[in-house]
């Protein structure tokens, strides 16, 4: 076996490329899709929950799309990384409310 992968040394490393970057197209896409459902998540946390609940807020919409989250790619979505996501998300949506766009004139952004 050991032979084998070093006389197509070549091939392993193009298989290998291929697949890294396979994964992070899945990778990729599962991140798209999980900003899409927290934006919808805000916005119904913003219904269900009066002013200045913000950490209330947070903590349903964090809870609820981490536990959407597909058992396989929380090896890549620690608990910690999707809560700092949110914030981001949050503070580009709260920015892109204001006039429209995406350009850093609400704080936190």
């Amino acid at each position: 076996m050991k032979n084998l992968i070093i006389q197509n040394w070549n091939s392993v490393v193009v298989i290998l490329v291929f697949g890294i970057i396979i994964l992070m197209l899945i990778i990729q896409k599962k991140w798209e899709a999980l900003r899409t459902l927290a934006y919808k998540m805000m916005l119904a946390a913003e219904m269900a929950f009066s002013s200045g609940e913000g950490k209330k807020k947070f903590e349903a919409v964090f809870r609820t799309v981490y536990d959407l989250i597909p058992a396989w790619f929380k090896i890549f979505v620690p608990e910690e990384l999707l809560r700092e996501k949110l914030q981001e998300w949050f503070n580009m949506a709260k920015d892109w409310a204001d006039d429209g766009n995406i350009n850093g004139s609400v704080g936190g952004a």
